[in-house]
This record gives C-alpha cells, structure tokens and sequence, in this order.
C-alpha cells in the first residue's frame, strides 16, 4: 500500500488479518483517523458491505466510534471512521488479567449501551471481538462500525456481546457457549443470566441489545462511574511522538531537524509530497565533525522511535501531516525541494566523479539554484559539499565568460565592446540584480512574520515592487490572521510581562520601573511608576482589569490602576526560581501562584485576607461560586459550602483545565487532546480538539477556545468544532503564550516572548483583490530607516 489512500496519509498498521486491514490515517489538516480496507471478492461482497456502512452512518452515541467516510468505488474500497485512543480490551486483559465484580458490569452496560445504539440505527456491528473494544479515557469505546457486513444480524451480536463478556471475565482460551456460566464465581446471578441468554444457542430467542442494557442500568453497579484503562492511556498520535523526541533533542540537534527531515521529502510525478530515503553518507556529506555528530543524534532518537527507518527514510508518509511543525517546514520550503533535490545530487556526482568541470551546473540550473540559495530556502542549510558545489560551477561560468570577452575583443573594436557591455548591465543585469534582491526581500519578510506580521507584509510589498518572482509574489499575498504586532520597547531577557483578559492593557515591569501600554490604540504609553523594591516574579491582572497583582519572592501586591497607587505587601510570594505564573479566579476574589519546577503553589482570599485552599488544587469557576478540588481518585466539586465526589477527575491535569463561562461545563487539555466534559464527567463531544499544546482559554461568550503553549496559539469555534486560527508566535522561554480576547470575539491578543503582542483577527475576512493597494492603505510604506534596516543592499525605493 502506498503512502496515501483518497484523501488521507497513512500511517502504522492496527490490527487486520483475514477480511480487514485497519490502518491510522490523518487527513490534510493532519486530524487522526482508522481507515479500514475489507477484502471484497466480488460484486456482491462489495453491495452487502456498501448497504452496513450506509446504515452506520446513522449511528449516533458517544460509545461508538463515528464512521467519517465511505469509498467503496474505488482501489481498494475503504471506510474510515473516528480514531479511539487507548488499548484494546484484549490487550488489557493479557497484560492485567480478567475482569471482575463492579468492573465487569461496567464493561456489560458500555458494550451493551453501544450495540443498543448501532441497533437502534437500523445497523448491525457483525464482528464484536475483544479488539473492537477500545478503553478510551472516556470509558469503553466500539470500533470498526461498518467493515463486516450484516454479520448474521442483531442476534450475532448479541452473541458475540455474550462472548466478550466471558473473554472479559476469564481471559483467552478456547470457551464455547455457555462454559463456566453455571456457578462461575466472576458472574453474580444477573449477569450470569444475561451472558447466557445472549448465548442462547436459538437467535430466536437471544435478548435484544435493548434488553440487555435495560436490565443492566438497573443494576447499581454498572451506573457507579465509567470504566477506565487500568494504566493512562499512550496513544500518542505521530506528531505528538514526533515532537516528544524533537523536545529531547539538544539544541544544536534541534536545528538539524528541519535539515534531515527535508532531506526526506521529495515531490512524485503529479508534484505532491512524497516520502524518499537517503543514506546517511548523502545527509552528513560536507559536513563538520560536529554537525555530523548532531545528524546522527537525531537519526537515532527518530529512529529509536520509529519514525526514521534504516535506511534513512521517514517511516510513514502520515507524518507529514500529522506533524504541526514538519508541515510547517514543508509550507516554508515546498517550492524549492525539488530544487534542493536536483542540486544535492548534482553536488554528490561532481565529488564521487572526480569534481569533473562537465558536471557542475550552468545556466538556467545554475541560476535556479544560486537564486533559491540565495532567498528560497528556510530551513534548509547547504552543506558545505552543496556551497562548494555552487561556488565552483559560478566560478567556472565567469572563467568562461571571461574567455569570451577576450575573444569578443579581438573581433570588435572596443568602442562595440563598451556598447554591448553597457547594454547587456543596464539590461539583463539589472533585471537579475532585481529579481535577486525581490527574492532576498521575501525571504526576510518571511523570517520577520512570525513576531513582526506588518513588517513582514511591508517587505513582501517590496520584494513585489522590486520584481514580480513567485517568491516575491508569495510573501506579499501570504495569509496571516495576524494583523497588529507591538514590541515593548523596553523589555529585556528579565522584564515580566502580563496583558487583560480583554486585551487592552499591557503590563510590563523591568528593573523596579512598572510600565502600563495602551493596546488598542498600538501600544500608546498610560504610565510609568516604581515597582516593589524586591524581585517581582509573576504578575497577573483582575478579571475586570483595574488591578495589577505583583508576586514578589516574600510578599505580594496590588497595583490599582485607577487611583496609581501600588498597596501594602500581603501574603506569601514565590521563592523558588523558575517557571512562574500568577492568576486571579474567575470572580477576583482568589489570587493563585506556582512556580511549575520547585512545585510550590498557593491561594490567598483577598476578601478575607487568609490563605485558601491550603495543600489542594484547586480550579475555579465564573463568579467563585463552584470550584473543582483535584485529589486523585477523592477528587470533589465544591460549591456553595457543599462537596460532592468527582471521581472522573483522577489523571486529569488541573493545571489545564478551566471554566466555560455558564459555569456546567470544563475544557481539560490531556495529552490525547482537548475535551470537553460536564461537571458530571460526560464528554460533550464525540472527538476530541487537536493538538493538546497547554493552556485554555474560554472566549467571554463561551464560542470560542483557546490553546496556547510556548509557541503556537489555535483557536476553535465550538457550535461546529472547527480550528479557525492556528499561528506561531515568538518563543517565551519561561513562561507559555498569554491569550486575550475581546470582548466582541472580534481581537485575539496574544503575549508572547520578550514583550511581544500579536493581534489575531478572528472574522476571518477574504484576501484582498489587490495585496499591494490593501498594504499601502492599511499599513503604508516601509519608511527609509527601516529599509536600509532590512535591505541595505539595494537603494531605497518609494514603495506607495
């Protein structure tokens, strides 16, 4: 099978063997899927299996996963359904043994509540096996809807509902129909009666999943929470494995990365992106002791995790998609790949062939490449074999032309020599000349347009003007939701930063001088007044930002924005050096700190003036009128001086976990992805919000979810579940991305690194028909400074 399927890559294989092989998938914008291929021998295999899946496409329950997509055309026909993470119930049943007592009722309710709803749809599951059980974190799961067929109908699944349940409670092994079911010491008598009923050798007279599950919610032990995997679920889908080992890597591999992995793209025949290998003497070709040992270091943690094959060859062609940060690198450089491809071969030749002057490059590939080396390329760095390559191949073109100048001399006079000099460098030179200098402009526009968009759009305005190049042409239509950018002027590798939770307002302290910025108004200055004496290390600002809180190493304080006036120390601070952060509860009447490395972490009540929550974590909710307590398997939800269990809160992460403003609902970002669940534990959504990066924030009305991490914001709109901005940001070392939204959900601020405020703009608006004016209106011309700033190569130009 190839790398791609339709519209989906592919990645490891499943499970399959005998009619079915499932594969994970993810689709263009990299979410993850199970894809199915049945094995359908002729036309009439091909009908029955098309009339199941066009059945259980009307299944709708929470407890089976969602059949996305049929394609039964083509070849091979597929299906492709909702990807569950977690193990099968027979691998936890290898690993941890059977199943008993309250569990195994749990097991017997989810099972039996999800054939209940494939019934109930008019479908039919036809292959329920212990492998099509998936424990998910929110409980048992059913998989591969759609890829058996009838199966025998509602009766068969009965059946094969009894037959799991025996697999559940005594493990693998040969059991026929009704085996230890008479005094079986794992089922009590009502569960005994039910797994033989629906064993009933006559299908006439098996209970109908209905039944089943009717009669098991009336038994209290299959209502008492959900049925968990024994251990966390690890089911990372490829790009969170991807970027676990890039976080491990060092710097010096880190910035190799892009390098390999690049290496490992090429285009097919239709100019798509495909999957090829390289040896490893083609990736270290040229290269410095040092570089070549960085190359081998990431080589062998990607392929400790299997992601890189020997020899080197990206294991699944999914991952170029699955992969936030290799798709990115793939956007920046797709252009010139082939480019880079036809050139690292050229410059392998020309070494093993002896450096032979016949094979270097002249003419159109010589200025191609010199031209993508010069501004294509982002992350792609030249060996120093590839720079010789290019060095030697120009310079044997200026001997050549030398050489014909000197013969030109000898037949013209030199009055003709000096006309056809003059001319040939007002013309084709200065016309290339320009179109390099547009290709250095872009290429800069796109290294700024992370922390600088305006910047960024000002210099591809005048890559554009000074030659129309695809590269030029790219960075000055190039889509970026990021419309306003403010720098604070004074920020420096200490300064703390903190912005409003209506994006307003930046606070920034630096050496004892506290500095209050107008953001919308571009960052015009309020004040500037004197700090606390000692070391500050978090701020965070009140809910309705008319108060700064300052968290120094013993105290704290409070900065009224208002009347100016910083208040008395209160409190405790945070001594331990590090990760800090600070936040107000949702009602302004808590102020929390944490320094994330040394654990330490507090509440004060600043009504009452005591410390709150002591030795508890705490998440809070609109109006500090319902708290969440995380404490395991005791977890509780406090409200109105009255606790209740919460169970379903053991593994779940407080620290990124918040409120949406109606108070009944939370976000909780797990490693498998955004949820959302109501106070009851129960999941709102069939699948979960990917990526998983950090921290959430609600928008005021509660539409929109935030995501922020160190360096990447995405935004999503919850009636229809769709991400509708996803943007890198400058690196905050220390300290994840700040989020503000407006409270139209119009603006979204975002703190990021050294001072850095970027405003997304959330409507979304259409490209505009002519880039170039829409510049020129909106931001206007880059101004001389600033051009000899970012190109002190070329004279200044008047660009508006």
């Amino acid at each position: 099978m190839t790398d791609r399927l339709g519209g989906y890559w592919l990645g490891a294989r499943l499970d399959g063997g005998g009619q079915v092989v499932v594969r994970e998938a993810y689709d263009e914008s990299g979410a993850r899927h199970a894809l199915g291929v049945p094995c359908l021998p002729d036309a009439d295999a091909r009908a029955r299996l098309a009339a199941s899946a066009q059945a259980a496409e009307h299944v709708r329950s929470l407890s089976v996963a969602k059949l996305t997509a049929i394609c039964l055309d083509g070849e091979p026909p597929y299906l492709v359904s909702e990807y569950i993470e977690g193990p099968a119930l027979s691998q936890v049943v290898e690993r941890h043994g059977p199943y008993a007592g309250d569990d195994l009722y749990r097991l017997a309710a989810a099972t039996a509540t999800a054939l209940a709803a494939v019934h109930e749809a008019g479908a039919v599951h036809g292959a329920l096996t212990p492998e099509k059980v998936v424990l998910g974190a929110e409980g048992p799961r059913l998989v591969g809807l759609g890829l058996a067929g009838d199966g025998g109908g509602p009766p068969a699944d009965v059946h094969a509902w009894g037959r799991l349940l025996v697999f559940a409670a005594y493990g693998p092994g040969d059991r026929s129909d009704g085996v230890r079911l008479d005094g079986g010491e794992r089922f009590d008598r009502l569960l005994r009666g039910l797994v033989a009923a629906a064993l009933h050798r006559d299908p006439e007279r098996r209970p109908s999943a209905r039944q089943l599950l009717m009669s098991l919610l009336d038994a209290p032990q299959s209502q008492q929470g959900r049925l968990l995997p024994p251990e966390p679920v690890d089911d990372p889908p490829l790009g969170a494995r991807a970027e676990a080992v890039y976080a491990k890597l060092s710097p010096a591999e880190q910035d190799l990365v892009p390098d390999v992995f690049l290496r490992l793209v090429g285009l097919d025949a239709e100019g798509a992106d495909a999957v090829v290998s390289a040896g490893r003497d083609e990736l270290v070709a040229g290269r410095g002791p040092d570089e070549v040992a960085a190359i081998d270091g990431v080589l062998a943690a990607y392929g400790k995790a299997g992601l890189i094959g020997e020899p080197p060859a990206i294991a699944y062609g999914a991952l170029l998609r699955a992969w936030p940060r290799l798709r990115e690198w793939l956007d920046g450089e797709r252009a010139g790949l082939a480019v880079h491809r036809e050139l690292a071969e050229a410059a392998r030749r020309w070494e093993a062939d002896g450096r032979r002057e016949s094979l270097l490059f002249q003419g159109e590939p010589l200025d191609r490449a010199l031209a993508w080396a010069a501004g294509g390329r982002r992350r792609v760095t030249l060996s120093a074999g590839e720079q010789t390559f290019l060095d030697a191949g120009l310079a044997y073109v200026r001997r050549r032309a030398r050489a014909r100048r000197t013969v030109m001399a000898g037949v013209l006079s030199v009055a003709m020599v000096a006309v056809l000099l003059a001319l040939w460098q007002r013309g084709v030179a200065d016309d290339r000349l320009d179109e390099a200098m547009a290709r250095v402009a872009a290429s800069r526009a796109e290294a700024l347009r992370v922390a600088d968009p305006v910047t960024a759009r000002r210099l591809g305005l005048a890559a554009w003007l000074l030659a129309p190049t695809p590269e030029s042409r790219r960075a000055l239509a190039a889509h970026d939701p990021a419309v306003e950018a403010f720098a604070d002027p004074h920020a420096g590798p200490r300064t703390l930063h903190a912005i409003t939770a209506d994006g307003a307002t930046l606070a920034a302290l630096d050496e004892g001088t506290l500095r209050l910025y107008d953001l919308t108004s571009g960052g015009r200055p309020l004040a500037t007044t004197g700090g606390p004496t000692q070391s500050v290390r978090a701020m965070a600002w009140s809910p309705d930002g008319r108060t700064l809180a300052l968290v120094g190493v013993d105290r704290s304080y409070l900065y009224d924005l208002r009347t100016g006036i910083l208040g008395r120390p209160f409190g405790r601070g945070l001594g331990a050096a590090g990760e800090q952060s600070a936040w107000f509860s949702p009602g302004g009447g808590l102020l929390f700190a944490a320094a994330r490395q040394s654990g330490e972490r507090w509440a004060w009540d600043l009504r009452a003036g005591r410390a709150a929550y002591v030795g508890e974590y705490a998440v809070i909710g609109p109006g500090d009128r319902v708290a969440l307590v995380f404490d395991g398997k005791d977890s509780q939800i406090r409200r109105a001086g009255r606790s209740s269990p919460a169970p379903w809160l053991d593994r779940m992460p407080w620290e990124y976990t918040t409120f949406a403003p109606d108070g009944v609902r939370v976000a909780i970002a797990e490693e498998t992805g955004i949820q959302i669940y109501g106070l009851d534990g129960v999941p709102t959504r069939n699948s979960r919000y990917r990526p998983s990066p950090g921290h959430l924030r609600f928008s005021w009305d509660g539409r929109l979810l935030v995501s922020t991490g160190s360096d990447r914001v995405r935004v999503w709109r919850l009636d229809h579940g769709t991400q509708i901005a996803d943007r890198q940001v400058p690196a905050a070392a220390e300290r994840p991305a700040q989020a503000a939204i407006s409270a139209d959900g119009r603006w979204l601020r975002v703190l990021a690194g050294r001072g850095t405020v970027l405003t997304v703009d959330l409507a979304a608006p259409s490209a505009p028909a002519d880039p170039a004016a829409w510049v020129c209106e909106r931001y206007g011309p880059l101004s001389a400074e600033e051009w000899r700033r970012h190109l002190p190569e070329v004279p200044y130009r008047e660009t508006c």
